[in-house]
């Protein structure tokens, strides 16, 4: 007779004081469901928590760690336990790691300003801390290669602690005061946004029109409760816990060779109002595209924006080409197909119906034109947001979307 499996004893260092670790506790607690049942120690924590005194009295047969330390490693070597680093603030220890790709991220909320005719760019990171400066740099990279020019500020950040805000916001409100207006600017994450918005509001600056902010992290309660709700990038925290679980498993199985290092891409742009404009100095462009956002859905066509904007077809074809880099037929697709991932994202409504409300005539070419631009079908995608908040922007072919698929290096 068979003896009954043991469950296999799990410690988690994550924390669950912001949402990044609790996405990446939702990924564990899914693969442990559908695979087989660990038994798992998890306490309340912050990031920068340093890993409990009392951990190695237990007995472990593996670990997962967001708060790796030096002395965690060597006492880890030493016990000889299967252990996944998911540390993203330390250099790598030589053990496998699983992390964002912080360098895409940074990459994709560059383009999401640019994309909307932002110029005058700038970051506002943590300072000392490396997922932040990867960030930086995927942002500045960007940037460059736009042959444009960006500005960064950076102070210290205390793991999710409020800083001394006052003395904080004093900086922060006189480096906004030194900056080119319109401006858009890429927050390390959602806390930094909040931060910049509220400096904003003391300036009595317009967002998104004088400057518009996209943070990171897509932290649902955060992003809603700034004013206005604050666009972030979806890094795939969830799918870091889901793969960090797998190689888990596997290391205590014996099974398998692990990688060094898995980056995990980000999901997407999670669009809302501080980032819902376009940079566009030519006033006919700006109305035609205003008149674009507002009735792109009723199945309008390049036609109908000739009727409200004096302009000749040919001239209007080639100031939205210099403007935003796109036609006008292409803009009310962009605008229509963003509706349809919303409503993808965030209903129930039938494909039909979200045909019809979004002014695509044809189901089949809703389904055709879905996905040729996402790379899913309309049900893969409701599919993919049912495991996360919210629709993501991911529409058109970029920089930004380069280097989608998992990189281990």
């Amino acid at each position: 007779m068979t003896g009954k499996r043991t469950r296999p004893r799990v410690a988690l260092l994550i924390e669950t004081a912001l949402i990044y670790g609790r996405e990446i506790l939702l990924g564990i607690a899914d693969y442990a469901r559908i695979h087989h049942p660990w038994s798992i120690y998890v306490e309340q924590r912050d990031l920068i928590a340093e890993p409990p005194v009392w951990l190695f009295q237990q007995k472990w047969d593996g670990m997962i760690s967001r708060s790796t330390t030096p002395q965690l490693v060597e006492s880890i070597h030493k016990a000889g336990i299967p252990f996944v680093d998911l540390n993203d603030r330390e250099d790598h220890f030589g053990i496998p790691r699983i992390r964002s790709d912080d360098v895409l991220i940074g990459r994709m909320a560059a383009e999401h300003l640019i994309e909307r005719g932002f110029q005058n760019l700038a970051f506002c990171g943590f300072q000392g801390e490396s997922w932040s400066h990867r960030r930086f740099q995927g942002f500045e990279e960007t940037v460059n290669q736009r042959g444009l020019t960006g500005q960064v500020y950076d102070s210290p950040w205390l793991g999710g602690k409020p800083l001394r805000w006052g003395v904080e916001q004093e900086r922060l409100v006189k480096w906004l005061s030194s900056l080119p207006r319109p401006l858009g600017i890429v927050a390390c994450n959602d806390a930094r946004g909040q931060h910049v918005l509220e400096s904003c509001r003391q300036l009595n600056l317009k967002i998104p029109d004088e400057v518009a902010v996209i943070g990171v992290d897509n932290d649902e309660v955060m992003c809603r409760l700034s004013d206005p709700p604050l666009s972030s990038i979806a890094p795939n925290a969830r799918g870091i816990g889901g793969l960090a679980a797998e190689l888990l498993d596997q290391m205590m199985a014996r099974t398998g060779v692990p990688e060094m290092e898995t980056l995990v891409p980000p999901i997407g742009v999670v669009p809302r109002l501080s980032t819902d404009t376009l940079a566009i100095d030519d006033p006919l462009i700006s109305e035609a595209v205003r008149f674009i956002r507002e009735y792109a859905c009723d199945g309008i066509r390049v036609e109908d924006i000739l009727r409200q904007i004096p302009i000749s077809r040919s001239q209007l074809e080639q100031k939205f080409r210099k403007e935003i880099g796109r036609t006008p037929h292409a803009e009310i697709r962009k605008v229509q197909l963003q509706r349809v991932m919303q409503l993808l994202g965030e209903t129930e409504l039938p494909l039909k119906q979200i045909a019809h409300q979004t002014g695509f005539p044809h189901l089949e070419y809703l389904n055709y034109f879905f996905k040729r631009n996402v790379g899913q079908t309309p049900g893969e995608y409701r599919r993919h947001c049912g495991k996360r908040s919210g629709p993501a922007e991911n529409l058109l072919p970029d920089a930004s979307r380069s280097g989608a698929a998992i990189r281990k290096e």
